[in-house]
């Protein structure tokens, strides 16, 4: 896109919109544009794939090894698979990261290690250890 302020400065020496066009190759609409009251300095499109970003975070978030093609059936992407691909490229690599965490820590209770005793029973732990024997622990024999 045009630099506004350059236009605006090549309008002052041309004095017309039709020759600053000429000057500067431009459509006149282009010049129109810049030199109306309250035009910013650069012209910013938002794009696709800003709009879209949240939806992609959270899908990879969920599931961070998705293909592009299986992400844009699920956030209904309307644009092209490339802008896509490239946005998918630059969060995945966070997101497993935090797979990666995520699998580090204990899922499901604790794990201790050391003698189990008979008769305590916790949800959610997992003793392993030493089993006494029927007789140690004071139970009948089979």
């Amino acid at each position: 896109m045009r630099d506004r302020e350059q236009i605006r400065r090549m309008f002052e020496t041309a004095g017309t919109i039709r020759g600053t066009a000429r000057e500067l190759r431009a459509d006149r609409n282009t010049i129109r544009r810049a030199l109306a009251p309250g035009a910013r300095d650069r012209y910013h499109r938002p794009l696709m794939a800003d709009e879209y970003e949240p939806a992609v975070r959270d899908v990879l978030a969920d599931h961070p090894r998705l293909t592009v093609p299986q992400v844009a059936e699920i956030i209904e992407w309307p644009g092209a698979r490339r802008t896509l691909a490239k946005l998918v490229a630059r969060i995945r690599p966070l997101m497993l990261e935090r797979e990666t965490e995520h699998l580090a820590r204990p899922q499901v209770g604790t794990v201790n290690l050391g003698r189990m005793s008979v008769g305590r029973a916790s949800a959610g732990a997992l003793a392993i250890g030493r089993i006494r024997g029927r007789k140690k622990a004071g139970l009948p024999e089979a």
